[in-house]
């Protein structure tokens, strides 16, 4: 009994910490998504929906070894043994992101719209988005305040 309270508690205890690793990357990086936003016209709250799904936002250990916070592939490596693109740093990860987006034939009409579900459900039926429900779950709660 003793064992399985200790387990529980150390679950919770590292939970807890993802959680508030995850807020504080957010809040971080919260006015440059803004900026890229707006360049962009991708909802805010999207990109950081992916991001929680894809990495606990910078939380996981591939995301942090190569500052890939979406996931995003390129061509194997030999030196990082990895086909996830390493990059020099976060930032240059959200706007990776952004610009696979925009290279999608469903943003012309979805730039600018701030509906997040819209580009959730344009983006599942391109079958770019296999966690949609997970982002959508990610958006209604109100995980931190993204907005």
């Amino acid at each position: 009994m003793k064992q399985i309270a200790l387990f529980f508690f150390f679950f919770v205890y590292l939970t807890a910490n993802a959680v508030e690793g995850t807020k504080e990357k957010i809040q971080r990086y919260k006015p440059f998504i803004d900026s890229l936003s707006s360049v962009y016209g991708i909802p805010a709250k999207l990109i950081i929906a992916v991001g929680i799904c894809e990495s606990g936002f910078g939380q996981s250990k591939q995301s942090i070894k190569q500052n890939n916070y979406f996931g995003l592939r390129g061509k194997y490596s030999k030196k990082s043994k990895s086909s996830y693109t390493h990059f020099a740093r976060p930032e240059d990860s959200i706007i990776a992101f952004c610009e696979v987006l925009a290279s999608k034939k469903y943003y012309p009409n979805l730039k600018g719209d701030p509906d997040s579900m819209k580009w959730t459900r344009a983006m599942a039926k391109a079958r770019y988005a296999a966690n949609a429900n997970r982002w959508i779950s990610l958006m209604k709660k109100s995980f931190v305040r993204i907005d």
